[in-house]
């Protein structure tokens, strides 16, 4: 998913002035990726500073951190809202999206971010909510695209990040671990599709199935399980169909049938299924992440291509080299332990393929990403 091209300005017209608000410095250097072609990029460190440059300045989005040491962004975002009550805000935060980002929706915020976020999919959704606003003196990045959206569902942290990994430079991914979790987020949000894995899932889980379709009842579904055991409670109608992809699950099967759910782009283009030999690579990555053995030559394994062919291919299909996707992988996963659960920082470190501690917390350093402990949930 490329940005925008950089369009010539329509006399009379000028271009979007975007926000970003952000403690981290290094995390800047992500939104300008995102917003320096098209958008003039203004930023700020602190919230303070931010309240003086909505004052100052035409700002037409803010992009706002909410845990910062000056202000807390819910703060900013209600006396920026006094200020300018017709700014577009998205939230931009490391924290659950079910409880302060949500709650910052309910303030008034029109979206939110849940770090890391692909620079094309932010500049993607910030597009979009200046098209609905339609300021005639805006001259909007064309073309308005619409991000696809999807809601990926499950316990197994491992899993949930592989797929929003894979899926991120296709569409907007969203996150729940538990259905609970994905039922609030409904009254937010409207996915083009819903991926609940319910392996190993109790009764009450499966149970919880219903409730979620109450929420979702016009939306596909595909439900990743047992078909012994979970045959018996799909309810597939032609318009809400509901797919089951079987364990020992298939990636190919499972990429094949988000292609064939969600909904072609604008264009009338259809998101392309991923090949055979990328497939089996995410299934290794979900099985083997957390070895720090684990290289190019493990992944293109049995695909029957070389080591370099395979990257190739991966890298085109997926925008990313093979083992920047491992390591992605390996901080999704770990941002959302950190996120569940008390675990000491350096035993989800090793769970999740990194040496301990310190080397967790300087592979977020150097992407931008803060300290591992700003991810706690309770930090709100």
């Amino acid at each position: 998913m490329a940005p925008a091209r950089i369009q010539p300005i329509t006399p009379g017209k000028r271009r979007p002035i975007v926000l970003t608000v952000d403690d981290n410095r290094a995390l800047h250097e992500v939104y300008a990726l995102a917003f320096e072609r098209d958008y003039e990029h203004l930023r700020a460190y602190g919230g303070q500073e931010a309240l003086a440059i909505v004052q100052a300045e035409p700002i037409d989005v803010m992009v706002l951190d909410l845990m910062m040491p000056d202000l807390h962004g819910l703060e900013v975002l209600e006396r920026t809202l006094k200020l300018k009550p017709r700014l577009i805000v998205v939230i931009s935060s490391v924290i659950n999206t079910s409880q302060s980002a949500l709650r910052a929706i309910r303030r008034g915020a029109a979206d939110y971010f849940v770090k890391p976020t692909e620079p094309e999919v932010m500049e993607m959704v910030i597009r979009q909510l200046l098209a609905a606003r339609g300021n005639p003196a805006i001259a909007i990045p064309q073309p308005t695209l619409v991000a696809r959206r999807v809601l990926v569902i499950g316990l197994d942290p491992g899993f949930r990040a592989a797929l929003a990994v894979a899926l991120q430079p296709r569409c907007r991914v969203d996150v729940a671990a538990r259905i609970s979790e994905a039922i609030e987020m409904l009254g937010t949000i409207m996915p083009d599709l819903a991926i609940l894995d319910l392996r190993s899932a109790s009764l009450e889980r499966v149970l919880g199935l219903q409730s979620l379709r109450a929420k979702f009842p016009e939306g596909p579904m595909i439900i990743v399980g047992s078909a012994d055991r979970l045959g018996s409670f799909l309810e597939s109608s032609a318009g809400h169909p509901e797919i089951l992809v079987g364990e020992p699950v298939d990636l190919a099967v499972l990429f094949a049938e988000i292609a064939t759910l969600l909904p072609p782009d604008p264009d009338g283009v259809s998101m392309k299924p991923l090949s055979a030999a990328s497939s089996a690579a995410v299934g290794r990555v979900i099985a083997q992440y957390a070895d720090h053995t684990l290289r190019v030559e493990h992944l293109s394994a049995g695909t029957g291509v070389s080591a370099a062919h395979f990257a190739h291919i991966f890298s085109e299909e997926m925008g990313i080299p093979p083992m920047e996707y491992v390591q992605r992988v390996r901080i999704q996963a770990a941002i959302f332990q950190l996120r569940e659960n008390l675990d000491k920082v350096s035993t989800i470190a090793r769970r999740f393929g990194f040496y301990d501690g310190p080397h967790l917390a300087m592979t977020f350093r150097r992407r931008g990403l803060g300290r591992p402990r700003d991810f706690r949930q309770f930090q709100v």
